[in-house]
């Protein structure tokens, strides 16, 4: 196909010889019969007639003209291609530098593609929608209760369908090594609602639910770990020891519910019907723990929608019993679309990313512009024969700018592969961290965006260095003249003026990854209230199926107690529902008495059940009274307070003795008293602020929590610790598997881990940027030498001193340092503003991190201009008058 091209191109000239032999013999045919008599009309109609249409030559004198445009255009490619072999260290440098930037690029809009652009698996995702429940005064919204996804799903008119759903783990046993699952209990309207059937048998209806059905759909993933079997539909598989009835396969691609949410954001390796209990639908102001999923009605906006949830708090109110319908009473119901809940805190990190990593490549221009302008200066007089020669500066303009092109061609081929291993670096380093990862591939976006880079970088980079060529190939260039000295001053200035921009960009993105690095050293430097060090954890879930009533967990417990206080070296241990950093359970709890009145949001606190030695095992101190011991029992309830709560109900008060009780003062919970006062400790992540707590002893603990985190302490390696933790939970259940297994220090690793991502990429980035701008203003100087030996020879010839040679230089060097620093600076203060949302502890114009990018290019300005000053030095007036 080339080859025909090529030919057909050659062959351009032979056609337009023929159309014009032809039209020469058709004008001499008209002539003739015009001297005949014929009017000229007549004349060229029969000429028509007899010859054919002159349409005929236009058409292919036309087709010749576009393969003409066509040849010189690969003309142009391949005398490109002939210069960068002739220079292959400038064609290297370049290529590489653009591999890198536009390589870095493309691998993290892969990320962002992935996580904000493509569609989710669902039919129509755009129309999905999901609510939560919000109290007023509270940061963060939380799910949505049995109760109140009733009246939702009756009442709401602005949707097609609504469905709810919750993350539930599941141990699998039965096939092979019993394994812990993340499952997900759907009601039967979640498929519909998505729009996705399963690829084999059927979904969960709603006879399923209403029978509380054991059936169970499998995800893809899940299948394929039984080797795909058609055949397992309608087999069943244990789920906590229970027998369920696979009904459906779902189909490859598909996963629910979405990573990303904070609430219920686990893909499901399984689904169940949702069943509702009594309990559950009894359960007013209680197990908040629902996500609800409904699709908008065509026309109906997500503006309407949210309006029509906030007129149904007066049906929601009207439900609650008597005592208890004050909760809903400041509550409100947050409609988000599906989206932008999967993105969360994942979006600003993203677009921080991609706005980091553009800086990259714009520097990465002016560096390859800078390279460009340095060679093109030594190609002047070769541009001024062109000129001479008869070519326009149209003409060379075009020729420079194909020259840029091919380079940017060959920088975005190296580049997408650069991109490929980029973009596997960061999700093996932030898989855990970003959402929707199986989404992120190098799929036809990423490709054609890679393609718009080749495309759109020549321009950057090559557009000012073409004209700025161009204007100077005259015939002034082919002789010395003072016109050519002033030439090499304006492209000194040009060259300057691109490194002071580098600078500046170097300077924004320094800043940055200065702030997100004293950020994350904050973060880290934040007491948690607990100590981790010694410590390990491990984690199990007993299932219902074996330990249906909440004694048998009890016995569980206390046995598992007693075999790791048995276990030699351990020096502390415990078992808890929840673990500092991750406490999931709210409740709303009043105070009696002389408790200081507090608004609706302050009631509601963390609650975690605890084993005697819970707060040995983590270190938590005791600022008042007792710890949990044996004798606390159902009977005599009693629970230990954080010093925050303390200070919200009793300020400049001993709370020991008082009393509180679950739910608002008119619910009919049984007063528990304080035995103890424990100080504060982070229930979320690091940077969330500390919220009310309340521990109860495990004897309290309700029968559906069945997480249990047992922590010990001791000065034994933590593998061996571990290995001896694993035996005694498998000698006392030997079918439990284990859901995680630890050092303790990696909780505060996991809860950082966001943050960390995103310092690191950044700071990578920063370096990257750092490196090329220094690259840059090495040109500079060292084009600045080469420009001035003949005056640097007059000098020294002269009497100069090399310090005064090398202070020249340096001079130079400071003054491009100068300016960009000035810009950056500006810069920096209006970009890093957008970042406050990544930002702990440290303000977006925080004076350190601003300071210290500065000193680190002033630091890089310097060294970049030692080889050029050296260099000076060490030019040899004699020759060097000579060579002039």
């Amino acid at each position: 196909m080339i080859r025909k091209l090529w030919n057909t191109l050659r062959g351009r000239r032979l056609y337009k010889d023929i159309d014009d032999e032809l039209q020469f013999h058709l004008d001499h045919r008209v002539e003739e019969l015009v001297a005949r008599g014929e009017t000229p009309e007549e004349a060229r109609r029969q000429v028509q007639l007899r010859f054919g249409n002159k349409l005929h030559v236009e058409e292919r004198t036309a087709s010749a003209d576009l393969l003409g445009w066509l040849e010189d255009i690969l003309r142009d490619f391949r005398y490109g291609l002939r210069n960068l072999r002739r220079n292959p260290g400038f064609a290297v440098v370049a290529v590489a530098t653009l591999a890198v930037g536009i390589g870095a690029t493309t691998a993290v809009f892969s990320l962002v593609n992935g996580v904000l652009f493509e569609a989710l698996p669902y039919k129509d995702p755009s129309e999905l929608v999901l609510m939560f429940e919000h109290i007023a005064g509270l940061p963060t919204k939380f799910g949505v209760s049995a109760p109140d996804f009733e009246v939702l799903r009756r009442e709401a008119r602005s949707f097609t369908g609504m469905a709810a759903y919750c993350n539930v783990e599941y141990e699998l046993s039965g096939i092979g090594q019993p394994r812990r699952l993340t499952g997900a209990r759907v009601s039967p309207e979640l498929f519909p609602v998505l729009g996705v059937a399963p690829a084999i048998g059927r979904e969960i209806t709603s006879e399923d639910d209403r029978q509380k059905a054991s059936v169970v759909v499998l995800s893809h993933r899940l299948w394929s770990t039984f080797g795909r079997d058609p055949s397992i539909v309608g087999r069943t598989v244990l789920l906590d020891r229970r027998s369920y009835t696979v009904v459906g396969i779902m189909p490859e691609g598909f996963d629910f519910p979405p990573r990303g949410a904070a609430l219920n954001g686990t893909p499901a390796a399984l689904f169940v019907p949702m069943s509702f209990s009594q309990e559950e639908l009894g359960g007013f102001g209680s197990n908040y723990n629902k996500t609800v999923v409904a699709r908008l009605k065509r026309g109906v906006s997500i503006g309407q929608a949210r309006a029509e949830m906030g007129s149904l708090k007066a049906a929601l109110v009207e439900q609650y019993p008597e005592d208890l319908k004050g909760i809903p009473g400041g509550i409100s119901i947050p409609v988000i679309p599906l989206n932008e809940e999967t993105a969360g805190r994942s979006r600003n990190t993203l677009l921080v990313l991609l706005g980091g990593v553009a800086i990259v490549l714009l520097i990465v221009c002016a560096d390859v512009a800078n390279l460009m302008l340095t060679r093109f200066g030594s190609r002047q007089r070769e541009i001024a024969v062109r000129s001479s020669l008869g070519a326009s500066s149209a003409r060379i303009v075009r020729q420079l700018l194909t020259e840029s092109l091919v380079l940017g061609m060959l920088g975005s081929a190296f580049g997408l592969l650069f991109a490929w291993f980029a973009m596997r670096a960061l999700l093996s380093f932030g898989a855990e961290t970003l959402p929707r990862v199986e989404s992120i591939a190098f799929n036809g976006r990423v490709l054609g965006f890679a393609v718009l880079l080749a495309l759109l970088t020549p321009l950057l980079f090559g557009v000012l260095p073409a004209f700025r060529s161009a204007s100077g190939s005259d015939g002034g260039t082919l002789k010395d003249s003072p016109r050519t000295a002033t030439a090499g001053r304006r492209s000194s200035r040009l060259l300057g003026t691109l490194a002071a921009s580098q600078i500046a960009l170097a300077l924004v993105l320094s800043v940055g990854a200065g702030l997100l690095l004293r950020s994350f050293l904050h973060l880290v430097n934040t007491d948690p209230g607990f100590r981790t060090e010694k410590s390990v954890l491990v984690q199990v879930e007993l299932p219902s199926g074996a330990y249906a009533e909440p004694g048998q967990m009890l016995s569980f417990c206390d046995r598992v107690v007693r075999a790791v206080g048995a276990i030699p070296g351990v020096l502390a241990f415990g078992v808890g529902s929840d673990l500092p950093l991750s406490v999931r359970e709210r409740r709303v709890s009043s105070a009696e008495g002389t408790a200081r009145s507090i608004p609706g949001p302050s009631q509601l606190v963390a609650v975690t059940w605890a084993s005697p030695g819970y707060f040995e095992a983590l270190g938590i101190p005791l600022e008042r009274g007792r710890r949990f011991t044996e004798a606390d029992r159902p009977e005599r309830p009693a629970v230990i307070i954080n010093q925050m709560l303390a200070e919200v109900w009793w300020p400049g008060e001993d709370p020991i003795g008082r009393r509180i009780k679950w739910g608002i003062e008119a619910s009919t919970a049984p007063w528990m008293t304080i035995v103890g006062v424990a100080g504060d400790v982070k229930q979320g992540t690091l940077d969330e602020p500390i919220a009310a707590q309340v521990y109860a002893p495990l004897s309290l603990m309700e029968p559906w929590s069945r997480t249990f985190n047992i922590v010990a302490r001791s000065e034994r390696n933590s593998a061996s610790l571990i290995a001896d933790l694993r035996r005694t939970v498998q000698d006392i259940d030997p079918l439990l598997p284990i859901s995680k297994a630890q050092p303790l220090e990696q909780v505060i690793g996991d809860s950082v881990r966001p943050r960390r991502f995103s310092m690191t990429v950044v700071t990578l980035f920063a370096a990257v940027a750092l490196a090329l701008a220094a690259i840059g203003i090495y040109g500079v100087l060292a084009s600045l030498v080469s420009q001035q030996t003949r005056d640097i020879a007059i000098r020294m010839a002269l009497g100069a001193s090399s310090s005064g040679v090398i202070w020249m230089v340096f001079r130079r060097a400071l003054v491009l340092m100068a300016a960009g620093i000035c810009f950056g600076v500006a810069g920096a203060l209006g970009i890093t503003r957008l970042m406050a949302s990544l930002l702990y502890g440290v303000r977006p114009t925080d004076a350190t991190a601003f300071f210290g990018a500065a000193v680190v290019l002033t630091l890089l300005a310097l060294l970049a201009g030692l080889a050029p000053a050296w260099r000076a030095t060490h030019v040899d007036p004699v020759a060097a008058l000579k060579t002039e």
